[in-house]
């Protein structure tokens, strides 16, 4: 299985970061021009972008790509996959949260990939490690 993982300090709380990343709309920012959309509320009404939720990539009408939020350990573990997608046989991202001391949070991106053609994944990884560094680097000024 592929893989990859970013890891990222932000100056901020655990429970700030993990609001900050728990919330589709940040993705906007942090994956701008790509836009991200909610398409499915989780089952619990105070957490819409929890366990269940639905969001949708892409640009402008055109959103191909959908992810489904499989786990939320409040303030430690995001889980999600890629659904409805015929190109992807297997893909799980895993966000995790370290509080480092009172300000101070880690964050571990971790992505699973396996496309179904051949020698795709490696590529898509890639491109998904820039992305993800870059986002996180314009997260980390937010708060």
């Amino acid at each position: 299985m592929n893989s990859i993982q970013v890891k990222k300090e932000f100056n901020a709380p655990l429970e700030k970061v993990f609001d900050l990343l728990s919330k589709h709309s940040t993705y906007n920012v942090a994956f701008a021009p790509i836009q991200v959309e909610r398409i499915k509320d989780s089952v619990e009404p105070e957490r819409p972008d929890g366990v269940g939720s639905v969001r949708r990539m892409g640009f402008g009408p055109v959103k191909p790509l959908q992810e489904q939020i499989t786990l939320l350990e409040l303030n430690e573990r995001i889980e999600y996959q890629i659904i409805k997608n015929p190109l992807v046989k297997h893909h799980l991202g895993v966000i995790e949260f370290e509080a480092k001391d009172a300000d101070t949070t880690l964050v571990t991106y971790t992505i699973e990939l396996q496309a179904r053609a051949p020698f795709v994944s490696k590529l898509i990884l890639a491109q998904l490690k820039s992305a993800i560094k870059l986002g996180f680097s314009k997260l980390a000024k937010t708060v």
